[in-house]
């Protein structure tokens, strides 16, 4: 078997390729100037990141304004530049090695700041893919991104995070459900090409209508973000699949 690529598009390639969920995926494609020009005249909100590598680092966020003008966000700094070209010239200095553009999703926030989804997904030998772990991850006042360490945000209970949330139009339980569904399917799927693989760390994202969308897949998640709940019980079940494994 020859090296596995770990690009977050041929994750996003595998799991397009399942119809139960391409409905659960934002289009991305690999960033050019023609890609920037086609996503930005069919979304409101685009997301340009590296190919490769964690942690929200490099990730922009670009909003399309009145007039013809642009907003580009990284960390807390913000820019408005005008015009698609003046866009991507900023864009293309800031770009060292390759990226991906990707439909920004209009996610859901607690008390003004946006979060998105850690799922854990862990497999034993002889025994069907299991969500161990799921908490919420919520982005410092004024981050784009929800690293918990880069945009000094914090992790809450899934639970008490779609409970305090500006989601409206499913049950905190229904999207839980979803959530948990849709990781399954993407651990599956995932695991047809990373065959040794027995983890995923599934980023997702919930929008304000209560739609569950896959952000990206990690293969090796971190999980002391368990450790930050009150509530331990989860990360020692990670960690007791883990040493299963």
């Amino acid at each position: 078997m020859g090296k596995k690529s770990k690009s977050k598009l041929t994750k996003h390639n595998l799991l397009r390729a399942s119809s139960a969920l391409g409905s659960a995926l934002p289009r991305t494609a690999r960033f050019s100037k023609q890609s920037l020009h086609a996503f930005l005249d069919q979304y409101k909100k685009v997301i340009v990141k590296p190919a490769t590598g964690s942690g929200g680092a490099g990730v922009m966020l670009i909003t399309r304004k009145a007039k013809g003008r642009y907003r580009v966000q990284r960390g807390p700094a913000h820019y408005t530049l005008r015009g698609k070209l003046e866009t991507y010239r900023y864009l293309r200095r800031k770009i060292t090695t390759s990226y991906l553009i990707q439909r920004g999703i209009s996610l859901a926030r607690v008390n003004g700041a946006l979060f998105d989804v850690r799922v854990m997904v862990q497999k034993r030998s002889g025994s069907p893919w299991a969500v161990t772990g799921i908490l919420a991850k919520v982005a410092g006042r004024g981050y784009i991104i929800t690293n918990v360490k880069r945009s000094k945000g914090r992790v809450l209970p899934i639970r008490s995070a779609i409970q305090r949330s500006s989601i409206r139009g499913a049950s905190t339980s229904t999207i839980i459900a979803r959530l948990r569904r849709i990781a399954i399917l993407a651990a599956k799927r995932l695991a047809r090409y990373y065959t040794s693989q027995k983890v995923f760390g599934l980023d997702m994202g919930i929008d304000a209508s209560g739609r569950v969308w896959i952000i990206e897949a990690n293969l090796h998640p971190d999980i002391t973000l368990f450790l930050k709940l009150a509530d331990k019980s989860m990360y020692n079940r990670i960690c007791a699949y883990r040493r299963h494994v």
